[in-house]
């Protein structure tokens, strides 16, 4: 319908379908009507104020509309159109029956390629709870852009090289336990961390950077550092046993997300090929070095960027250039996008300059997407270790909740599905931009704007179908008279589509996750006020379950969150 209504202003209009629709608008409400046009654009064009505009163009349209048309109207210097809801009503039915899981799909990103790079945990450390964010609203961005039809390429670039892999092998040497590294890898690994960051910060100068300190226990992981970069075997060893206990664990999170890449790698592959591009950014006076070594890029509006360690070796902006040359050489991408946290937003902004000055075109095609924090406000979990909250344990409490109240409520479902899905939902209902205050007794309520209230609506509509004794798909008459709760649910489910545009453009997942709690608050008025089973027009009302939790489905799909036949 929305087509239509494109169609009819394209004939009145001096503009291009694609202009006019991203121009339609769905007004705040029904009584004014399914679709509204704006005419403020054309006031300059047109030397004429926007509601002489409107009311011109309405007089024009009234003249020949269409039957799916009941009527159009001039509000405020808009054109607004009246949808015939019979013909509306049949078109979504029989639309949403024949795509299925298909309904929404796009083909916006035909022959495009986007590479997203997310998640991204350090080797050595365990993840935390701000993993959780890169983790799955990462994963729903792939999942979006494949669903309107993207080349889509999932990487997780692994800090495998750095001063905290220094640490880490300097207290591997001094302090490990082996039976707890075979027993609890993640916590051994921690244990280690921790207490050479203890050790450390005895001497640490407030004030100088991490790279800049010059303390013995500093110093100590900075030569192990070099030891590792110069091929080392004792070092090189070490590492690779912590590069394997760290992949276990982190791979067990992975499976309980249902989060998966394309491409696994590590900073360490690009920190050669990243100091040959920082050698001929030198030759060419691009970069510059400081009297210790240390190489450097100036800008005019950032500060400056080292580039590289003064000691030779590979900082993480140096393996960051090296790998986005790489990723372009193999996959020649239309857009790549990080996922970090919002902190990483300059190093992401001098990252994308430096490649810039080099001379590499596809850096504006580069995209960072930051994120807020996670807060647990008081509900912070027994199992803190090393000031932070471990994911791991995160997930496995809110299973155990899930199955608590599986139980209290009596009913059925899978604790593992609802627990998960009951975190990603919310994470990805909200903006990225804004923190979210978590709390686990908002999270798997089973009322309200939640993963569990969603996944319920899912199972009732197909506890529904499953009672139905109507199995048949035959056409109903556009003479039917609408209920209008039907009417509502049904113009609700005809929205999916712009909406999933609307989610790839504003690389915004929230987007789907409130649309979808909107549509199934508005099934359950649905089966609240019009009985199916057993009614004369159940036939037809089957039909709007079918649409509607296929809808739903689609949604939940898209957000990484698992859908269940009974609850």
């Amino acid at each position: 319908m929305k087509e239509k209504v494109v169609d009819i202003l394209a004939k009145h209009l001096n503009l291009k379908k694609e202009e006019i629709e991203s121009k339609i608008e769905i007004p705040p409400s029904s009584e004014l009507g399914d679709y509204a046009f704006p005419c403020f654009i054309l006031a300059s064009k047109l030397k004429k104020n926007p509601a002489s505009i409107a009311k011109e163009l309405v007089g024009k349209i009234a003249k020949s509309l269409p039957k799916e048309i009941e009527k159009v109207i001039d509000v405020s210097g808009y054109v607004n159109f009246f949808i015939n809801k019979n013909i509306l009503a049949e078109l979504v039915l029989e639309n949403v029956l024949k795509e299925k899981e298909n309904f929404g799909k796009q083909d916006i990103g035909k022959n495009k390629k986007i590479v997203i790079d997310f998640s991204g945990p350090n080797i050595g450390k365990p993840m935390h709870i701000g993993h959780i964010r890169s983790t799955v609203l990462g994963d729903s961005l792939l999942r979006i852009y494949n669903f309107c039809g993207y080349d889509t390429k999932g990487i997780n670039y692994l800090g495998d090289i750095g001063l905290h892999i220094g640490k880490l092998i300097v207290a591997y040497e001094l302090w490990l336990n082996k039976a707890s590294l075979k027993k609890n890898s993640v916590d051994e690994l921690l244990r280690l961390y921790v207490k050479f960051c203890d050790k450390e910060k005895t001497e640490y100068q407030e004030g100088i950077e991490e790279e800049f300190q010059t303390n013995e226990w500093t110093n100590k992981a900075k030569e192990k550092l070099r030891l590792l970069e110069d091929g080392d075997k004792k070092t090189h060893e070490i590492w690779k046993e912590i590069i394997r206990y760290s992949k276990e664990g982190f791979n067990r999170i992975y499976e309980m997300l249902n989060v998966n890449f394309h491409e696994t790698t590590g900073q360490s592959l690009f920190s050669e090929y990243g100091r040959r591009i920082i050698i001929e950014a030198l030759k060419k006076g691009i970069a510059k070095t400081e009297d210790d070594g240390a190489v450097y890029v100036e800008f005019d509006d950032l500060p400056k960027k080292y580039i590289l360690r003064s000691n030779g070796t590979a900082s993480y902006i140096t393996q960051d250039i090296g790998a986005a040359v790489e990723r372009y050489k193999k996959y020649t991408f239309d857009k790549m996008i990080y996922v970090t946290d919002f902190r990483q937003e300059l190093h992401f902004k001098h990252l994308f300059e430096i490649l810039k000055k080099i001379g590499y075109p596809f850096a504006k095609k580069l995209l960072h997407v930051g994120f807020g924090t996670v807060n647990f406000g008081k509900e912070i979990i027994a199992s803190r270790k090393g000031k932070i909250i471990l994911l791991e344990d995160v997930l496995k409490k809110t299973i155990e909740k899930a199955k608590y109240e599986i139980k209290k409520r009596g009913t059925k479902g899978d604790a593992e599905k609802i627990g998960v899905g009951s975190i990603k939902y919310a994470i990805l209902k909200n903006d990225s931009k804004r923190d979210v205050n978590f709390s686990w007794e908002q999270a798997l309520s089973f009322e309200g704007n939640t993963g569990p209230y969603i996944q319920y609506t899912y199972a009732r509509a197909s506890s529904i179908l499953r009672k139905s004794k109507d199995k048949t798909n035959k056409k109903t008459s556009n003479k039917s008279e609408f209920e209008k709760e039907e009417i509502s649910l049904i113009k609700k489910v005809n929205e999916f589509p712009d909406v999933v545009a609307k989610a790839s453009e504003q690389l915004n997942p929230s987007l789907i996750a409130n649309y979808c709690f909107e549509l199934s608050q508005l099934f359950n008025e649905f089966y609240h006020n019009c009985p199916v089973i057993g009614n004369e027009k159940e036939s037809l009302r089957i039909k709007i379950v079918k649409i509607t939790r296929q809808t739903i489905g689609n949604c939940l799909n898209l957000l990484g969150i698992d859908t269940m036949e009974e609850m």
